[in-house]
């Protein structure tokens, strides 16, 4: 079963809508948030302290601002899922939880998952760690209409500018923009009327990461199958802003 979750699961909750998504689907297992000192830390960190005191099982913030100062343009810090995977072990946990669906970042795949896993098993034998992503064959949008709106109003975050409210045109905004639309819900930030299909798509790109290739294009061949919104999810988006 897709969404099972063992005594020893914790989900690495990084507050977007994709981890909380996954975490609500498992059932709000154990949970935790690593800091690694990026511009946007700050109101991810604020809802993360909001949502513990409603659910004890997460575990207190972690310190990881030192790996942060590896942050790349497109965001990405490399090795950070590595570490954390490893740390959440350490903390005693053996069935660890990506959120993230079909992604181009090279630690966000199945290779990766299945190698960290193999790793922590030779790393401490007789322990049968598990690192895995659940819903990677699911797109945002299909994570957003399983979860309740409500979950996702109060605490979900994701802007790369880390402004309150988000900003509404970085790539993060973006992507929840579209992903929004395409479950037919209310996106989280204004949206400009008078959009042509282009202009609407291209709000996944946002403005100040225009520059960079697609995920579709990043991503392997095998890949492809789990693009991080389909075709069809796309048009309905389309159909969802045509009408608003």
């Amino acid at each position: 079963m897709v969404g099972a979750a063992r005594p020893n699961t914790i989900v690495l909750l990084s507050m977007g809508y994709d981890s909380l998504s996954t975490w609500h689907q498992l059932g709000r297992p154990a949970a935790v948030y690593f800091d690694v000192g990026s511009q946007y830390s700050a109101p991810e960190i604020d809802r993360y302290q909001k949502l513990r005191i409603s659910f004890p099982q997460l575990i207190p913030v972690q310190d990881m601002r030192w790996l942060g100062e590896q942050e790349q343009d497109d965001r990405w810090v490399p090795l950070r899922n590595l570490v954390m995977t490893v740390r959440a072990a350490a903390l005693g946990y053996d069935d660890i939880v990506m959120s993230a669906p079909a992604d181009w970042a090279p630690d966000k795949r199945l290779t990766f998952t299945l190698a960290t896993s193999l790793a922590l098993r030779v790393a401490q034998p007789g322990v049968n760690y598990r690192v895995r992503r659940p819903f990677s064959h699911w797109t945002k949008a299909k994570l957003i209409a399983a979860t309740p709106p409500k979950l996702l109003e109060d605490y979900a975050y994701s802007c790369y500018e880390g402004t309150e409210p988000p900003c509404g045109r970085c790539a993060a905004c973006g992507r929840a923009t579209i992903a929004h639309l395409a479950a037919g819900r209310e996106p989280p930030t204004a949206l400009r009327s008078g959009l042509g299909f282009r202009e609407l798509m291209d709000l996944r790109r946002g403005s100040a990461n225009g520059s960079r290739l697609s995920e579709t294009v990043r991503m392997r061949p095998g890949e492809l199958l789990y693009v991080p919104l389909r075709g069809w999810e796309l048009l309905r988006a389309w159909e969802a802003y045509r009408r608003r």
